[in-house]
């Protein structure tokens, strides 16, 4: 089963301040499921800062494995009360980010679902803000 879904993918962060800053971005893109997982692939644009980066997003019960490729590389697992360290790759350097999940709700079928994360994200090892990431998915 490889078929076309529309993805809405919505990401809040909140710094120390609690100012909040949120962006939203619909796409079209592919699901299917490999190996008992689900796979949701679909391309950034403009309005997440990463127009040419391709994200696959690898959807297990209890845990979410991000991949981004192409101008922007990234690859974050986010796993409740598991501290995940990487590197982002960007066009204009590469820097340490980190994620520590404090949620991770998955509630996908064959049909479509939503997953929400809610983690804080670290920079350079430091805090920058906490998140919330909410991904939902359904046929075109």
């Amino acid at each position: 089963m490889k078929k076309d879904v529309l993805v809405r993918v919505r990401g809040t962060q909140t710094n120390d301040l609690g100012e909040k800053d949120t962006i939203e971005l619909v796409t079209e893109g592919k699901m299917f499921v490999k190996n008992k997982s689900y796979y949701i692939v679909y391309n950034e644009s403009a309005v997440s800062g990463m127009e040419g980066t391709t994200t696959s997003l690898k959807v297990e019960p209890t845990k979410v494995t991000l991949n981004r490729m192409g101008s922007s590389e990234q690859k974050s697992t986010f796993e409740k009360g598991v501290y995940n360290s990487g590197h982002y790759v960007t066009p204009y350097g590469t820097m340490a980010i980190a994620v520590n999940p404090s949620k991770v709700d998955v509630d996908l079928t064959d049909g479509g679902g939503s997953i929400n994360l809610e983690y804080e994200l670290e920079i350079g090892h430091e805090k920058v803000s906490d998140n919330q990431l909410l991904i939902t998915v359904r046929d075109l």
